[in-house]
This record gives structure tokens, C-alpha cells and sequence, in this order.
């Protein structure tokens, strides 16, 4: 037998590897097609779900923002103050619930107010305050000091508005430090604590913004009495005779007497006012479906500030007696 060959291995050629390396290739590509387009489509899933979750959540806290400023409103608590309690969970709370979510008249809207805002308003106030019951001030001032004052119309002239400037200085800012700071001390109390006692709140928070407000009008208080009383010609001169007579500490003679008669004020005054309009909203205005008019507010606040006015009258005589040093002493040797 003759032996046979060895037989010659056979190895693809290079076209036939090529051919089976894109076989392969391509179903790489396509199984990685898949799969990308499956992660795609799990993912834009769940973005969809996220953002239903997202919605759901928002509308359940507006309505819940809704309940807590209508609740607030109906019981009587100031807007600002409703809304305010509010922001600790939205500040954009008065931009969603608008007049539809408070049921109340068409174009009423509750604005939560900024501490900025607040000081404001308060200066606002105070400055028409001022700016329009200048001339009444000036009388009152007179008559307590025991001078003869003439209540024509026609003999009131330039005398009753000696020291306006000096008002407007000290006033302006002493409205934005007391209403401020009552706006924003009993907002933060309640926002905090929604179950705390209201009227001690009103009280604490009325006392608080008058104290700091004094200490900013006292030195202005005392220049435009002793102006109006006749005591000093101008406020420059005002100041350098207090100045030369009594040093700084003569910019604060009569700051236990301001004390004395705001501190009574406006306890009786802002808690008073609270109260008022709960009754008048709860009586006049709740039963029409709608909030408390500007006028309707202002009818109140000026009913319970004369009122305020006529019980602390007597400390308000002391005041300016010892501003103006027709007295000597503090309140009490002052009061005897």
C-alpha cells in the first residue's frame, strides 16, 4: 500500500471570514438597537409617571394653601396675615389662589406681603396720617400745654403747621417700624404656631413694633411740640437748644411718657381693631360671600382708633408736658 497524503488543512478564505465577522456585527448592532430602545422607552415611562406624580402633588398642596387661606380669612384674621401663614409652605400662594380660589367678589385678591411691603404700607399710613391731621395735632398740642387756641377755620394759618417737617421725619419711619413690625411679629408666630392664643399674640406683637418705633420718634416728637408750642422758631434751632440745656440725653426727655401712652394705645388699638373686623366681616360680609372692602376697613380702624385715642388721652397730656418741660420728673411726679 503506498501512504496516502497528509491532508492540508483548510482555513476560510479572507472574504469568507469578512463575510461572517459582519454577520456577526450586525447582529451585535441589532440586539444593542433593541435594547437602547427599550431603556429609551422605560425611561420616558417613568419621566411621564414622575411628572404625574410631580402635577398631582402640586394641585393637592394648592388646594391645601386654598382651605388654609380661606379658614384663616373666615376667622376673622387680617389678609396679610392669612396669606403669610401660607408662605412657609408656597410663596407664590396669593399668584395661584386669586379671588376664585376665597370665593370672594370678582377682582378681591389676597396679596401675601413682604416684610418690605410691609414697612411700606406703614410708612405710607403714617405719612397721610400725618400729612392731613397735621393742623388737629398742632391744636391739640396747644390746648394741652394750656394755651389759648382759636378753633375757627379761618384763623388757622402757618402757626398750626410749625414742626411738620420734623413730624414727617419722625413719623414716616416710626409707621413703618410699628406696623411692620406688628405685621410681621404675629405672622411668624402664627405661621409657626397656627393654635396660639390670637389676642396675647396681638398684644405681644402691638407692644413690640411700639417700643422699637419709639425710640425712633422720641427726639422728633419732642422738637415738633416745642416748635408747635412756640418754644423754638425753627427745628435747627430746636436742636441746638436742647442740645446746650440737656445734651443728647434732651433728645429723649419724655421717652417714659411716649412709652406710657403708646404702649396703652396701641394694645387697645391693633388687638381691638382684630377683633372689630372679624365682627364686622363675619356680620356684613361673609353672609354676601366676600372679603372686607378697603372703605369698610378703614371705617373700623377709624372708629377703634378714636375711641383708643379718647382712653389714653390723659397720658397723652403727660407726654407732652414733659417733652416740652412744662414739667419736671417722669410720669408719675408729672401725673401728681
Amino acid at each position: 500500500c503506498v501512504p496516502s497524503k497528509p491532508r492540508t488543512p483548510h482555513f476560510p478564505s479572507n472574504s469568507s471570514h469578512s463575510k461572517h465577522t459582519e454577520h456577526f456585527q450586525r447582529i451585535a448592532e441589532k440586539n444593542m438597537s433593541v435594547t437602547i430602545g427599550t431603556r429609551s422607552s422605560e425611561a420616558r415611562t417613568k419621566l411621564l409617571e414622575a411628572k404625574d406624580q410631580l402635577r398631582i402633588a402640586q394641585e393637592l398642596v394648592l388646594e391645601r394653601e386654598k382651605d388654609l387661606v380661606h379658614a384663616v380669612v373666615k376667622d376673622g384674621v387680617v389678609a396679610t396675615t392669612a396669606t403669610a401663614t401660607t408662605v412657609a409652605l408656597n410663596p407664590a400662594t396669593a399668584a395661584k389662589v386669586g379671588a376664585a380660589g376665597l370665593g370672594v367678589a370678582k377682582g378681591a385678591q389676597v396679596a401675601a406681603l413682604s416684610w418690605k411691603a410691609h414697612l411700606f404700607a406703614g410708612g405710607v399710613a403714617r405719612g397721610v396720617a400725618v400729612g392731613t391731621l397735621f393742623p388737629v395735632d398742632s391744636i391739640k398740642t396747644k390746648k394741652q400745654l394750656g394755651q389759648k387756641v382759636s378753633l375757627k377755620i379761618g384763623d388757622i394759618g402757618h402757626e398750626h403747621f410749625k414742626g411738620f417737617g420734623s413730624a414727617v421725619l419722625g413719623q414716616i419711619p416710626y409707621g413703618m417700624l410699628v406696623f411692620g413690625t406688628y405685621e410681621m411679629t404675629k405672622t411668624k408666630i402664627f405661621a409657626r404656631y397656627p393654635d396660639a392664643p390670637r389676642l396675647p399674640t396681638f398684644l405681644a406683637a402691638a407692644m413690640l413694633g411700639d417700643v422699637l418705633g419709639s425710640v425712633w420718634l422720641t427726639p422728633s416728637e419732642i422738637i415738633k411740640q416745642r416748635m408747635q408750642s412756640g418754644l423754638d422758631s425753627s427745628a435747627l434751632g430746636s436742636v441746638r437748644s436742647i442740645y446746650a440745656s440737656k445734651g443728647l440725653a434732651g433728645f429723649y426727655a419724655g421717652f417714659s411718657g411716649l412709652v406710657a401712652r403708646d404702649l396703652p394705645y396701641r394694645a387697645l388699638q391693633l388687638p381691638t381693631y382684630e377683633v372689630a373686623r372679624e365682627w364686622y366681616s363675619a356680620r356684613y360680609c361673609e353672609p354676601y360671600d366676600r372679603g372686607i372692602l378697603p372703605h369698610e376697613a378703614m371705617f373700623v380702624g377709624a372708629s377703634v382708633g378714636m375711641c383708643a385715642a379718647g382712653v389714653t388721652t390723659p397720658l397723652d397730656v403727660v407726654k407732652s408736658r414733659m417733652m416740652v418741660g412744662g414739667s419736671k420728673g417722669g410720669v408719675g411726679e408729672v401725673v401728681r
